[in-house]
Formats: structure tokens, C-alpha cells, sequence
């Protein structure tokens, strides 16, 4: 049996769906992954997945280039043959169903997010709604990851039929994702963002914020790490960060080290669909500051295990982060304490997987 993998990098799909992998693996499953090459294909290989490049362009509608996606997709399809194709992101989610709907294989869509297209009005945002209007028909189940998202799809119309299920995100897997040594004593205060380098993220609030807590004497360190997206419209460039009070570290393939450093985690992204990088700080006992806005508030409820802030909204942001920064250990314990039983209980990734697998097992 073969199952296709469709994602828009190869550093997704090893970040976000390393445990569907071996959970296909384990109940016989080729898995093929899809997707462009970049450093971290080899890795898919390592795990025993057959990789397949393609040439797509993530941001943007170019209809040659898409086009272009499509006949490789179709190419890809046909000469592989699965059972199940399994598709992310929005190009996969449009273009790898309507190439599976073609061929009349079964396939499965997930709307892990909403992305620019649903931020703006632009041309660009008219089209991919359309095309997912369209391509929505194919999919056997349509899985969002939080209730906001359902509910935007429903009510723009994009959904035609009732094969839409939520589910909570990509999960974490709590064993490799634990508290295993406590913080630093602060001062200094040690706050981290976890996200690539663009503006939905909130990263110009994140360094509004940070330059304001400086200048009122903070004794803070502001950390952040994330890949950078120069060929993204809405990128935030490497040296725009480079001269505020951010500590960019670039890149990882563990993050763990990171969290663990910290004191507390910031996403003030303006939009989720369910984020992994705060799973993860809720898996390893950090308390969060994040914007009330979907996707976000799956994971934190406020006063529990984090803070809600306002999207877009710097002043905002710094007041919940001068919250925290008046919070002593105990207090910082408990709401990280907290964030670990949300994740136990809702959001491990074995159960997660299970899903993906009980819908592939219904389909073969």
C-alpha cells in the first residue's frame, strides 16, 4: 500500500507530520512525501520515505506556474499509484485535490491555518477562494484544526458537502517534549517567539513591545527563532530585526533547547490554525502570551496557562508581557503546569495520528 504526503516544504512535513509518517509505516504504508526540496528532504529520506521534489512557488498566483504544479502532481499521482493521498497547506489542499479527484483517488485535506489569502481581499485571496470551493468536492474529509476556520469556510460558502471533521491540530508528542531542567533564575527575564519571519506573525508588535520594555527599564531578553522568508510578500526582513532589541538565532531542528532557556513563550500571530510551537511550550510547562483570535485560544486559556492579547496591537502585547514580568516562580509554575495537562489531555500526538489512520482504514 502507498500514501502520498502533499506539503508545501520538506521542513514541514518532517516538523508537523513525522508521527502520521510513522504511523502509516506501522500499518504498512509506503509513504511517499511531496513537496520542494530543501535541506531537510534528506531527512525524509532518513525516515524512510520516498521524496519526491516539485517545483511550486508558496506565495502568489501565477497561473503558469500553477499549472505547471499541476501536471507535476498529476505526473506524480499517476506513476505512484496510491491508496490515500493526505494534503496541507493551501496550493496541496487546491491543486492536490483536484489532481486526485481527476485520477479518483481518495483523498484527505487539512486546513492547518488560513494564511494571507484569508487576511487580505486582494485578487490573489478572490482566486484561492474560489479554487477551493472547488477542489473541496474531492476530498472523502475535510479536517480543520479550530472551530474559526470551520466556521469562515461554512460561511464563504466553500464547502459543498458535509465531510468536514475538526481536529485538534498536529498534536505534540509529550515524551519528547518535557520539562527537563528549570529555567534560569531572572532577571533577566528570558521571553522567546517561536515563527517564520512574517508579518501575520506579529513579529513587528513582538519588537514594538520589547523596544517599549526596554525603555522603560525592563530587565528582559527578547528572543526569537524562526526560519526567514525573503520571497514571502508580507516577509519581515533578517535586518529589520537585526537593528531592534530582538536576539534573532535563525533557524533550528530542535527548539527544545530554547524553550527550555525561557521563561515564557510569545506568538502575537493574527491568525492560527492550531500552532505547534505553542503546544510545545505548553508540553515543556511555559506559560504563553498570545493573541485571542482562532487557533491561539484552542491552546491557552487566558489567566490559566497564559495571557490573550489583542491582534495588532503592540501596546497591548507589552502590557501582557509586563503582566508576566511581575509574576514570581510559583506563579510562573503553576500556569506552565497548567499548559502541560491542556496538552495531555487534548492535544498528544498519538491520539492525533489515530484519527488520520481510523479515516485511511475506513477508505481501504
Amino acid at each position: 500500500m502507498r500514501a502520498c504526503i502533499f506539503i508545501n516544504t520538506s521542513w514541514n512535513i518532517l516538523n508537523f507530520r513525522s508521527g502520521l509518517i510513522r504511523g502509516l509505516q506501522k500499518i504498512g504504508f509506503e509513504v511517499h512525501a511531496i513537496a520542494p526540496e530543501d535541506s531537510y528532504s534528506i531527512q525524509l529520506t532518513a525516515m524512510g520515505c520516498i521524496f519526491h521534489p516539485v517545483r511550486m512557488m508558496n506565495t502568489g498566483s501565477n497561473p503558469i506556474q500553477d499549472l505547471d504544479l499541476m501536471r507535476q502532481v498529476y505526473v506524480l499521482y499517476k506513476t505512484i499509484g496510491p491508496q490515500v493521498v493526505l494534503h496541507y497547506t493551501v496550493k496541496p489542499n487546491i491543486y492536490g485535490s483536484l489532481v486526485a479527484g481527476y485520477l479518483g483517488i481518495p483523498s484527505i485535506s487539512t486546513i492547518s491555518g488560513l494564511g494571507t489569502v484569508f487576511l487580505t481581499s486582494g485578487k490573489t485571496s478572490r482566486i484561492a477562494r474560489l479554487l477551493y470551493r472547488r477542489a473541496l468536492k474531492y476530498p472523502v474529509r475535510v479536517f480543520f484544526q479550530n472551530p474559526g476556520d470551520l466556521d469562515l469556510f461554512k460561511t464563504k460558502g466553500l464547502l459543498q458537502k458535509n465531510n468536514y471533521h475538526l481536529i485538534a491540530g498536529s498534536g505534540v508528542d509529550i515524551r519528547r517534549f518535557k520539562q527537563t531542567k528549570s529555567p534560569p533564575n531572572f532577571p533577566p527575564f528570558i521571553f522567546l517567539m517561536m515563527a517564520r519571519l512574517i508579518e501575520d506573525k506579529g513579529i513587528r508588535e513582538y519588537a514594538a513591545a520589547a523596544e517599549s520594555l526596554m525603555a522603560a527599564g525592563a530587565s528582559a531578553k527578547f528572543r526569537l527563532i524562526g526560519a526567514a522568508e525573503p520571497t514571502h510578500k508580507r516577509s519581515v526582513p533578517e535586518e529589520e530585526i537585526a537593528n531592534g532589541p530582538i536576539e534573532y538565532l535563525g533557524e533550528t531542528s530542535d527548539v527544545r533547547p530554547f524553550i527550555e532557556d525561557a521563561h515564557a513563550v510569545v506568538l502575537p500571530s493574527y491568525r492560527e490554525g492550531l500552532p505547534k510551537s505553542l503546544l510545545e511550550a505548553a508540553a515543556m510547562r511555559k506559560p504563553i502570551i498570545t493573541c485571542d483570535v482562532p487557533g491561539c485560544t484552542e491552546v491557552v486559556k487566558d489567566q490559566i496557562n497564559g495571557l490573550l492579547c489583542k491582534a495588532g496591537d503592540a501596546s497591548d502585547l507589552k502590557a501582557k508581557m509586563e503582566e508576566l514580568l511581575s509574576f514570581d516562580q510559583q506563579e510562573l509554575a503553576k500556569m506552565g503546569a497548567a499548559g502541560r495537562r491542556r496538552v495531555k489531555a487534548l492535544f498528544q500526538e498519538d491520539s492525533i495520528v489515530q484519527v488520520y489512520l481510523d479515516t485511511i482504514n475506513q477508505l481501504i
